[in-house]
């Protein structure tokens, strides 16, 4: 059976169109926490009090003034804000509008209103009447002693309307009130003047204002709720969509994070309106108004000095009521050393007015000795000459907050440090891993080709060995041929006949063209197997004076049937730039897999660009090699094919990255080559590539450098 959760909702206007309006929320909220059955209770502003304080209700929607009252009297706290649609758009504030007749000439500011008829909604409405009551009273005007009148009309349109129509000199309504009754064609908007115009909103806030800002509704919680639930409504109301029914029924956009309220408090304070009536005068009234509320409060009279701190402030420090006395001093000597200078220049630049809010965070001293954290925020009312008078604000105690944010830098430092490690050891595992299959390849590979080159080499040499004494034993049998000739110049018929079907005259002229033929093939044989000894290098010392051509050349030898023309490719060109390169110490079976692999690439960019280009396209490979300031190696290979994109510069020397499709390319060649090259050689890896005009890898070998082991 799901749990009923009941959501008190103020009711300002009648109960179907309350439920109109938020039955819809209650059902999202059911249909977002399966286990809870949501509901709708409409209750007016006398029922919803006494609601929250028998905890009649799990959750609260009310006006933004109403809310902080509850918050207190009762603790009740916001879940998140409302963001109200008007004229289209989405806002989570509002204010109010003081205005004029456009032709009235004697009211340009504020201090203007004195003696003046003035006409506001309703006592109790907050954007109608509240909000600008508190910019009047800040510039040293009482209203209900500085007035001619002050009349209230229940109704935004009859204000507009008794300004208009001259029967008040000004008045105040809610923001976009004006605007929303323009676009309705009832009001000309040139037939008013906006007085004490705020601009600093800009687009943000397009509509006439003459007072703060201040939040929309809010959507609360009371004290009894438990917090599970309290968090999994939050997260229901701001995933809310937009174009949601629930949304739309509430002319909204749905609920953002929770805005701060403190600034209807602040406002209260100034009015001294209910829960903050007589505020900064110690009565019971006062003590009752914020009972329930965790903040300290403090109110500063400056013109006699005299400072009242809460029960509530003094309970935070550790003091009974009446064990510190109300002086400024006793706030300042409570301030930690290290937030001394720092909080007192914040506080003289707000006094200057250099400073349009005062909040800061800061520590004070608890009477155990030890500090604890508050978040103080205040306000500082002027007079008419701008002169301050009154500062009064409050202290929240944060230092679980602070506590926890400590907590969460070093989770978030241990939580860095330990992915730095993991990042480490996962590069480090990669590098080992390409390592071993590179040694197991390269092994494999030198085996291979060592044991190619043996098994060729044996009868390779066998049979150029032989040459010579096939040569010696033809000759000596053409010889033979030749004197029996000469002896026998006219030879029997049937040796006649068998010469002239063996062609021996042919013969004796080919014979030693087919063994000069056999000679060239069997040492070009041996030239290759020569090759590839030299490529694997198994035989000889791995670091060795080397001579950077002979690599180049025997790698070049392996690869050459890759570079000739066949029915897929024509010949790929060979440039060969060789400078007059010394003697240098490497490890050429390592360098000479460096060549390898660069040259492969090249030769497999060349033949996708083939595919890709015109018939006239003449693939080519450039390899340059000099000398730089008697200290480096250059070796130059480039090509002209496609080029690489600027995704591929980034990742070309990551190990088992590779564009070539799954099977034919392992990612680790070149990623070997930047180890063998940089890590063993002491020397440089470089590219250069743009895309349509080929690649070009520079290797830079030191001279006179002892390798890396």
């Amino acid at each position: 059976m799901k749990l009923l959760m009941k959501i008190g909702v103020l009711a300002h206007r009648d109960i179907q169109n309350t439920l109109q309006t938020w039955q819809k929320t209650a059902d999202y909220l059911t249909t977002e926490l399966s286990e809870y059955d949501f509901t709708i209770v409409p209750l007016n502003f006398t029922q919803i009090g006494a609601a929250i304080e028998q905890n009649a209700v799990e959750f609260v929607i009310a006006s933004p003034g109403i809310y902080v009252e509850f918050e207190a009297l009762y603790g009740v706290n916001r879940l998140a804000t409302l963001k109200q649609l008007r004229m289209g758009r989405a806002y989570t504030m509002f204010g109010g509008v003081i205005f004029c007749n456009a032709h009235c000439d004697n009211i340009q500011s504020l201090t203007d209103l004195r003696g003046k008829n003035f006409v506001a909604v309703a006592e109790n409405s907050f954007g109608g009447w509240r909000s600008a009551w508190r910019e009047i009273v800040e510039a040293g005007i009482n209203p209900y002693r500085d007035f001619q009148s002050l009349q209230f009309t229940n109704s935004h349109d009859a204000v507009i309307y008794a300004i208009g129509e001259g029967k008040a000199d000004a008045g105040t309504i809610s923001t976009n009130v004006l605007e929303q009754m323009a676009l309705e064609g009832k009001v000309d908007l040139k037939n008013f003047k906006i007085i004490n115009q705020q601009t600093q909103y800009g687009e943000k806030f397009p509509f006439a204002l003459s007072t703060q800002l201040y939040p929309e509704w809010p959507f609360a919680v009371t004290q009894e709720t438990p917090s599970q639930l309290a968090e999994q409504v939050a997260i229901a109301l701001l995933k809310l969509p937009k174009d949601h029914p629930a949304a739309k029924a509430a002319k909204s956009e749905g609920w953002t994070i929770p805005l701060n309220y403190q600034s209807f408090h602040e406002c209260f304070q100034v009015l001294q309106v209910h829960p903050y009536k007589d505020f900064g005068k110690t009565t019971s009234s006062f003590e009752l108004a914020v009972k329930g509320s965790n903040d300290g409060l403090w109110d500063w009279n400056l013109e006699t000095n005299e400072v009242f701190f809460s029960n509530r402030w003094k309970e935070m420090l550790g003091y009974a009521e009446a064990e510190i006395p109300n002086l400024f001093q006793e706030w300042k000597q409570r301030l930690h050393p290290d937030d001394s200078d720092r909080v007192l220049t914040t506080f003289r630049q707000y006094f200057e007015g250099q400073l349009s809010t005062y909040e800061q965070e800061y520590r004070l001293q608890h009477r155990n000795g030890n500090y604890l954290w508050v978040l103080c925020r205040g306000i500082l009312l002027r007079d008419v000459w701008n002169k301050p008078y009154r500062m009064a604000g409050s202290h929240t105690d944060i230092t679980r907050r602070k506590q926890a944010e400590e907590e969460l830098r070093e989770s978030e430092l241990q939580l860095k440090t330990q992915t730095q490690n993991l990042r480490q050891a996962l590069k480090e595992l990669q590098q080992t891993q390409m390592q071993l299959i590179h040694s197991e390849k390269m092994s494999s590979l030198g085996q291979l080709v060592a044991g190619i080159a043996h098994e060729i080499n044996n009868p390779a040499n066998f049979i150029y060995g032989n040459l010579n004494y096939l040569e010696e034993y033809v000759q000596g049998l053409l010889n033979i041929v030749q004197t029996f000739q000469q002896c026998y110049p006219q030879p029997l018929n049937a040796v006649q006949i068998a010469m002239e079907k063996f062609e021996l005259g042919f013969v004796s002229n080919d014979l030693p063209r087919l063994l000069n033929s056999m000679r060239v093939g069997s040492e070009r044989i041996r030239d290759i197997v020569h090759s590839l000894r030299n490529f694997s290098r198994l035989d000889e010392a791995e670091i060795k004076a080397v001579n950077i051509h002979e690599g180049i050349e025997n790698t070049l030898l392996i690869l050459q049937h890759r570079l000739q023309r066949n029915s897929h490719k024509p010949t790929i060109i060979l440039n060969k730039e060789y400078g007059n390169l010394p003697i240098v110490d490497c490890s050429p079976g390592q360098l000479n897999q460096v060549f390898m692999n660069i040259l492969s690439n090249a030769i497999d960019a060349l033949e996708k660009t083939i595919t890709h280009q015109p018939n006239n396209f003449i693939p080519t490979i450039t390899i340059r090699t000099n000398v730089i300031d008697n200290r480096w190696v250059l070796i130059y290979i480039a090509d002209n094919g496609l080029g690489m994109s600027e995704e591929t510069k980034l990742r070309v020397f990551d190990p088992f990255f590779t564009t070539k499709p799954v099977g034919q390319g392992t990612g680790l060649g070149l990623s070997i080559s930047y180890q063998i090259v940089v890590e063993r050689h002491s020397g440089k890896l470089d590219f250069f590539s743009e895309p349509g005009k080929g690649t070009e890898f520079q290797i830079k070998l030191p001279l006179c450098r002892e390798l890396v082991s």
